[in-house]
């Protein structure tokens, strides 16, 4: 049993040391953008293009919720679109602080698992989604790649091939999937299932068989994906018309061509959403379109994020009851119809101690019948009782 407790404690050590370097890093850029940090500073910001991009850039999360929340329906179909919007704060949250892109999602798909969703499905939500996000970030700067090829330098030229490519890798990866075509080189048996490798090949075809018929929502949720990066590279380009009014000559089409590259750096497995090192690639790239500082344009771009990040996490704790109480009431229902009362301890209801032979109680302090489903209200007494003994969902915290 010493593994799990190396690993525990490597992990810590881990993302400290992943932090230190993305502080590392933005310390580095500061630096070295000093001189144009104090140019900002020396005219009045007009805070009303803050609040301006803080709105547009929540209005995109929405947006990514509800996509999200069509991909999750249909594996589930009674998931209520309030419950989405709870569990997307809550993977917003995580996912600022868990190095890489994805750490967000494992924390929302732990909360499905514990609604008793299937976990192979509960990724396959989150696979689906990740790739659709991918999707509609490689296709916008592709599309604007389009428009800008006639007047592109050669430099920029390069970069709108280096888009169409991943966005063309990308549509491949999303075919070779739904075809099923890491069946043919891993093969079913269980011996074979066993390693990770063949576990997330497992996962890989959960999603593919899950959404291979619902085409029509795997659209709809690309669409909202393009829309959604779309208001991003918009806030984006509103935080630039604060910080250099009068400076920035770029056009927002040029924004939509190096925003989506600038901000698929994030997927650099550094906490914080790759700090330091997305603004260090913004300030190369848009220096190619003759950007004032594509670095300083992005730690603004940071203060936006970090802001939604700020209203999720007041969202959560202020619905952190009714979080935990909606794991509670899938469980309640799941062993309602399975009938799974029977087995309850006395101090489930019952603060005294009984002899752990005696049939459990219900809420009124009745014996209960075996193999009958108890009454709402002893449904009710049940469920309370857990929540003061904190057998409801815990909150996940990150390794």
């Amino acid at each position: 049993m010493t593994i799990p407790r190396k690993h525990s404690r490597l992990g810590p050590v881990v993302n400290a040391l992943l932090a230190a370097l993305a502080f590392s890093l933005l310390g580095l850029v500061i630096w070295q953008n000093r001189d144009k940090i104090g140019e900002v500073f020396r005219h009045r910001l007009d805070l009303r293009l803050l609040g301006l991009g803080l709105l547009i850039y929540q209005i995109s999360l929405l947006i990514s919720y509800v996509r999200w929340y069509m991909l999750v329906r249909v594996i589930e179909p009674g998931f209520k679109l309030r419950d989405t919007m709870l569990l997307g704060c809550i993977g917003y949250v995580f996912g600022l602080v868990i190095p890489g892109p994805v750490g967000g999602d494992f924390i929302k798909a732990a909360y499905l698992v514990r609604m008793h969703i299937k976990r192979t499905q509960a990724i396959a939500s989150m696979l689906i989604d990740r790739i659709l996000g991918l999707l509609g970030l490689f296709g916008l700067a592709a599309g604007a790649g389009i428009l800008a090829w006639g007047v592109a330098s050669p430099d920029v030229r390069k970069l709108i091939v280096a888009a169409w490519l991943a966005l063309g890798l990308s549509v491949l990866l999303l075919a070779a999937i739904f075809s099923n075509v890491q069946v043919r080189f891993f093969p079913r048996s269980a011996e074979a299932r066993q390693g990770r490798l063949c576990l997330i090949m497992s996962e890989l075809e959960s999603m593919s068989t899950t959404y291979r018929l619902r085409l029509d929502v795997v659209l709809g949720a690309l669409g909202l994906s393009v829309v959604g990066h779309a208001l991003s590279v918009l806030a984006f380009f509103t935080v630039g018309k604060m910080l250099f009014p009068t400076e920035m000559t770029t056009t927002l089409a040029q924004h939509y061509l190096m925003v989506p590259l600038t901000l698929f750096s994030t997927i650099v497995p550094l906490p914080f959403g790759a700090l330091g090192l997305s603004e260090g690639v913004g300030d190369q790239l848009f220096q190619l379109v003759g950007h004032p500082s594509g670095a300083l344009n992005m730690m603004g771009y940071r203060v936006l994020t970090y802001g939604c990040g700020l209203i999720a996490a007041c969202v959560y704790l202020a619905n952190l009851g009714e979080v935990r109480a909606l794991t509670a009431a899938h469980n309640l229902e799941d062993e309602s119809r399975a009938g799974e009362f029977n087995g309850v301890e006395d101090e489930d209801l019952n603060p005294q101690v009984h002899s752990p032979r005696e049939r459990p109680v219900t809420g009124k302090g009745l014996p209960e019948p075996r193999g009958q489903t108890p009454s709402p209200s002893q449904s009710h007494h049940l469920l309370v009782a857990k929540m003061h003994r904190g057998e409801v969902l815990p909150i996940p915290r990150p390794e």
